[in-house]
């Protein structure tokens, strides 16, 4: 059996940076190194890319890294190289055979990436630039699955000038469109920054104020009373499959960062207690969400459910979810019968046959046939 060379790229210019790095870190221990070698590629906060070494972990849980280089990819989809650069010399040459980014958030799971790794033609894990780039953008998607006649609470959207410019016209809106409880949420963030639970309109200022510090277009969502947050991994391509439910429950108010990833008080309910008709819903619209949205490999989908009604709404889907053996995403699956490893081999094999996909498709008009006019 062949072993490829699968590039782990992780880090980023992303406020997710230091979950992305224990993501990684726990792929690059659990990978099936009979089939595959690890080749993990580092992006700094700066932007600059670098080589990792896994010799050693550090004692923060980074990488060492290699010399005083960086990398280059090179645009070429018949090489899948990256260039290693020391000072204006070419010192190293490192071919990959496929891509698994850990990035999560801005300039990484919002299609920036997954666009320069279709233009080096490699396979890459995840969603493509279209549904990577839907998926990050909360009002593009909650627009996208309105469409497809899929659950979302109601909302309102804005952009920071406007409500810099006319803040007045768009407290009045929110006020009479939202009411209390509401959320207020940067449009394009994962990993619940930026986000703020308003009760009352004393603090609605200072919640929007804070989303504009991370983003220049606002999500104001109706809250849903007294929910239930239920989160259904989906695997697959063309005929994409869901895990079993699994319920969050935060010691908090809600679902945020420090909740996620601080707060050992968080409790996870997996498989969910929920019967088999809701279960069977949620697998649904889990499948529908992803198909929607034009995902591949894999993707979360987070839900709300309304407590009294059982009235079911889409919160997001996250195209990168956290990765380590803790997280969401794997734990489900490993409770649905795939273990973290093999998930891992999968997600891989899932790229490789969507990127054979892709290139089997027409790029030269010449390849094509004219069809013969009709007598």
């Amino acid at each position: 059996m062949s072993i490829t060379r699968v590039a782990v790229i992780f880090g980023g210019r992303s406020v997710e940076h230091e979950i992305s790095i224990l993501s990684a870190k726990s792929i690059v221990s659990h990978i099936d190194r009979d089939r595959f070698e690890v080749f993990p590629i580092y992006i700094e906060k700066n932007g600059k890319w670098r080589a990792a070494d896994t010799g050693g972990w550090l004692e923060d849980g980074g990488f060492e890294f290699y010399r005083d280089s960086f990398l280059s990819p090179s645009l070429n989809p018949e090489e899948r190289v990256f260039y290693e650069i020391t000072g204006d010399k070419v010192t190293g040459e490192h071919e990959i055979g496929a891509v698994f980014p850990v990035l999560h958030g801005t300039y990484g799971e919002d299609g920036t990436v997954q666009g320069l790794l279709e233009l080096m033609g490699v396979p890459f894990v995840g969603a493509s630039v279209l549904g990577s780039s839907v998926c990050m953008d909360k009002i593009v998607m909650k627009a996208v699955l309105k469409e497809a006649g899929l659950p979302v609470v109601d909302y309102i959207d804005f952009y920071k000038f406007e409500w810099e410019s006319s803040r007045s016209r768009i407290r009045a809106r929110i006020l009479e469109d939202m009411n209390f409880p509401c959320f207020v949420k940067s449009a394009d963030l994962g990993s619940s920054i930026g986000i703020s639970k308003v009760n009352s309109e004393s603090t609605l200022d200072e919640a929007v104020n804070l989303s504009c510090r991370f983003s220049n277009r606002i999500l104001v969502e109706k809250a849903v009373i007294a929910p239930r947050e239920i989160e259904v991994s989906v695997l697959g391509n063309d005929n994409p499959a869901a895990s079993c439910p699994g319920e969050i429950v935060p010691k908090r108010e809600f679902y945020d960062y420090t909740a996620k990833y601080l707060d050992e008080g968080t409790g996870l309910i997996a498989p969910a207690e929920l019967d088999q008709e809701v279960t069977s819903r949620l697998s649904e619209l889990a499948v529908g969400a992803f198909k929607a949205l034009d995902c591949s490999g894999m993707g979360r989908v987070d839900f709300l459910m309304e407590t009294a009604t059982n009235a079911i709404f889409i919160s997001e889907i996250n195209t990168i979810p956290g990765f380590t053996q803790i997280s969401m995403y794997p734990k489900l699956w490993e409770l649905s019968g795939i273990p973290y490893t093999e998930l891992i081999t999968r997600l891989i094999e899932l790229a490789i046959e969507r990127n054979e996909s892709q290139r089997s498709l027409k790029v030269d008009i010449t390849d094509i046939q004219k069809t013969p006019s009709s007598e």
